[in-house]
């Protein structure tokens, strides 16, 4: 898991998920006497965690402070409604693609990934792919939006993932209109 790309955290944190943390602390543990954990005088503490063996190397910058701040700051009520709102514009996102006859939604959305390409109905699959690479190219060409692309199925379809931190609904209809203004250029010029 990413938490930059929808965890509002900067570059460089991502997270690990392990169903048995000892599994990996035993593999990376550097554990000699004088970093052992000491409880009083003389005993040893099995309940304190020991956080310099959840990492590849002591020397390592501690990246994880970046999500622990994040999460202290909106708390779990906060990141959930972050990405319901994102969830909520990606459903809208879906919903006018599937209305457009000359669009298609290639998968259902998963979160808030769209996947959808242009298909006009008068042209085979090679020009559709074509169409659609010049689609994508348009629309990242004007700088106004920014879209993705990946092949689904062997068809070559066009991205669009909602999960800026400043994004609102406003952007993404400003993205659609580009998409449908970019669309009807290129279906006007090869037609």
């Amino acid at each position: 898991m990413n938490p930059h790309k929808w965890f509002l955290t900067n570059m460089d944190c991502c997270c690990l998920w392990v169903a048995n943390p000892t599994t990996m602390t035993d593999a990376l543990s550097t554990d000699p006497e004088y970093l052992k954990n000491v409880s009083g005088a003389s005993k040893m503490t099995t309940d304190t965690i020991d956080y310099k063996d959840w990492q590849i190397a002591l020397s390592r910058r501690f990246r994880a402070i970046k999500l622990s701040v994040v999460l202290r700051r909106y708390g779990a009520v906060g990141m959930r409604a972050h990405i319901r709102r994102h969830i909520r514009m990606a459903e809208w996102f879906e919903r006018v693609v599937a209305a457009d006859e000359r669009f298609e939604v290639v998968v259902p959305r998963s979160f808030s990934l769209v996947c959808f390409r242009l298909r006009p109905g008068f042209m085979d699959d090679i020009a559709v792919e074509a169409l659609n690479r010049e689609l994508l190219a348009a629309v990242n060409a004007s700088g106004k939006a920014f879209m993705t692309h990946f092949i689904v199925d062997g068809k070559f379809v066009i991205r669009l993932a909602v999960g800026g931190a400043m994004t609102e609904m406003r952007h993404v209809r400003a993205a659609w209109e580009l998409v449908k203004e970019k669309a009807n250029e290129l279906l006007a010029s090869c037609c």
